[in-house]
Formats: structure tokens, sequence, C-alpha cells
């Protein structure tokens, strides 16, 4: 599962890799995504059996210059991963809905049949989550979930 992680993460690089290449502002302090994902949120809206997480464990990675990212089961959170987000805030490509009712800014991605993704801006800060997609359902079918996810990560960022 997470070699497709991985993919998923380098297929968004290939996208958007100029934006990611930019410097970030100075004054911003990295924020800890894996702080973000405490264990009964992954459990409720992850799905996970509560026994399941004392083996999986959130691994976290810088990065950029202020961004981290946190891989715990089937979700991944990045947190201000592009230094010059305003242009995916306008348009982050046409496969990508605008949905409502999330942040200030939010855009759903199906990448494949695999992942759900979603890319949020409230305040001074943006994220995007990657969501796996159970054996058997859609992106589609789990984007309830991940708005759920991001509903409740957003008063944390404020």
């Amino acid at each position: 599962m997470r070699q497709q992680f991985i993919a998923a993460v380098v297929i968004v690089g290939v996208v958007i890799g100029p934006v990611v290449a930019a410097q970030t502002p100075p004054g911003k302090s990295r924020i800890s995504a894996c702080s973000l994902l405490p264990t009964d949120l992954v459990v409720k809206v992850g799905g996970i059996n509560p026994q399941a997480v004392k083996i999986l464990k959130p691994e976290e990675e810088a990065m950029g210059t202020t961004g981290s990212a946190c891989e715990y089961g089937d979700i991944r959170l990045q947190v201000d991963p592009f230094a010059r987000s305003e242009d995916l805030r306008k348009s982050p490509g046409k496969e990508w809905q605008p949905v409502s009712g999330v942040g200030e800014t939010a855009f759903f991605h199906a990448n494949g049949r695999n992942y759900a993704e979603l890319m949020v801006w409230t305040g001074a800060h943006h994220f995007t989550i990657q969501f796996g997609v159970p054996v058997g359902s859609t992106p589609e079918a789990i984007k309830p979930k991940t708005i759920e996810l991001a509903n409740a990560i957003i008063p944390k960022l404020r």
C-alpha cells in the first residue's frame, strides 16, 4: 500500500512540479501533519480496525521548507506542501472538481480507481489528502469520508 501512496504523490508532483520548486515565504513554521491525524480520527474516518492501529503507526516526513506529510494507514495528509499554492487554488486542472462546504476553496480528484484526492485551502494554509480506496469501492464513494476528514482538520489549522 505504501508504494501505491508514493506513486500517487509522484503523479501529483509531476503535474505540479514547478509549483513545488518555488521558495516558501520566510517566517512560516512547519506544522506537523501527523499531529492533525489523531488515532481516533483515523479509526473513525479511515475505517481502520482499532486493533490494527497498534501495528500501523503514523510516519511523518518534511516537505520543502515548511511543509510536512503524514502517512497513516490508507491516508496521506500533506500540509503546506506547495510553496506557491495560490496558482493551484485558482485552477489545479480540469480533472479536479470544485467542492463546496470545505475550507475556503477545495477540489476533489479521482486518481484512477485506487485513490481519492482532495486539495483544501483554509486561512494561511493548504493541505491535500490522498485516501486509499478500499477494494470494491470507488473514489466517488469515499468522497464523503475524505470531506469529513478535511473538515476535522480545518479547525486545527486556524
